[in-house]
């Protein structure tokens, strides 16, 4: 055996090559360097995915949200006062008060979710809808309920006897049903002048 020969099997015995059945092939090793980018992937599509889930949570927004004012009332079709006769964790239901554009049977209610009963109610009327932060065109104002309980389900707070101004087709807007204290609200006037302009 020449010297070139010898170098050749101490290297191929190094390798542990040999098997009973001759020169086999070299083991595998495992491969730290690869493995580290593949965890890093895992973990990169793992966050995509509860990313994903939490932004898709609703396959589309609800009616009305995102809308402006004059969005609001020219796309709803039915929009009238009603009073809160019933308020549960799971229903808000309603007694009508005044029809203000279409017609609506004298009570009907709104399903909800998230927010139960107990929770704090905020009753405000922006002073009587005077204040600039309920006209304000900031997407903050015009399309998150106060409640903060997203934009998939009704969750808003009720009190119960209050009045409301009740977008019936357009439950998605943050002002879709907004309390009405007196008879002078601005933002009842301003409704109830743009349905009588044709919107």
């Amino acid at each position: 055996m020449n010297t070139l020969s010898v170098v050749l099997v101490k290297h191929l015995a190094n390798k542990q090559i040999f098997t009973s059945k001759g020169i086999g092939r070299e083991k595998p090793r495992p491969c730290f360097k690869r493995y580290e980018p593949m965890k890093v992937s895992l973990y990169t599509l793992i966050f995509s995915i509860f990313l994903s889930l939490e932004v898709c949570a609703c396959p589309a927004p609800p009616p009305g949200y995102g809308l402006s004012h004059s969005q609001l009332i020219e796309k709803t079709t039915t929009i009238v006062l009603a009073k809160t006769i019933k308020v549960t964790d799971k229903v808000v239901v309603f007694e009508l008060v005044e029809n203000i554009k279409g017609e609506s049977e004298k009570e009907f209610f709104w399903r909800r979710s998230r927010i139960p009963k107990s929770v704090k109610h905020i009753s405000t009327d922006f002073n009587r809808h005077i204040e600039p932060t309920f006209w304000s065109n900031s997407l903050l104002v015009r399309r998150s309920p106060p409640s903060k309980g997203g934009i998939c389900n009704i969750a808003f707070t009720y009190e119960l006897g209050e009045v409301y101004l009740v977008f019936r087709e357009s439950w998605g807007h943050a002002h879709s049903n907004e309390i009405i204290k007196s008879e002078d609200d601005k933002w009842l006037a301003y409704v109830k002048e743009s349905v009588a302009s044709g919107l």
